[in-house]
């Protein structure tokens, strides 16, 4: 009797434990879809010859990302990541002399 007790609250503990992983799981796995999608489609905003002020203010609006600015002997770079996919999806603007975007790049 005893016995049949244990294995019936040890099974009711794994299938919570699993219930509130796979739970867990769909909630980061639709944050990270989101940041993702944050990224691809701001990065496709900037063109060739947008202004750097452009891109700083639609880059402020971000909820699920982040941006950091990098200057260079090479000019100024904005990196746009999300820390959701360890800052290995973003997007990379690169400006020339005149703060107008030469080129954005998505990795």
């Amino acid at each position: 009797m005893i016995t049949q007790q244990t294995n019936s609250r040890s099974t009711r503990y794994t299938l919570a434990v699993t219930a509130i992983g796979v739970l867990l799981l769909g909630v980061y796995t639709f944050f990270a879809l989101a940041a993702r999608d944050e990224i691809y489609y701001l990065c496709g905003n900037f063109k060739a010859g947008v202004s750097h002020s452009s891109v700083l203010r639609q880059l402020e609006t971000v909820k699920l990302s982040a941006y950091r600015v990098e200057n260079s002997e090479q000019g100024e770079r904005v990196i746009h990541s999300s820390v959701l996919h360890r800052n290995l999806l973003r997007c990379e603007i690169t400006f020339d002399q005149d703060r107008k975007v030469r080129w954005a790049i998505y990795q």
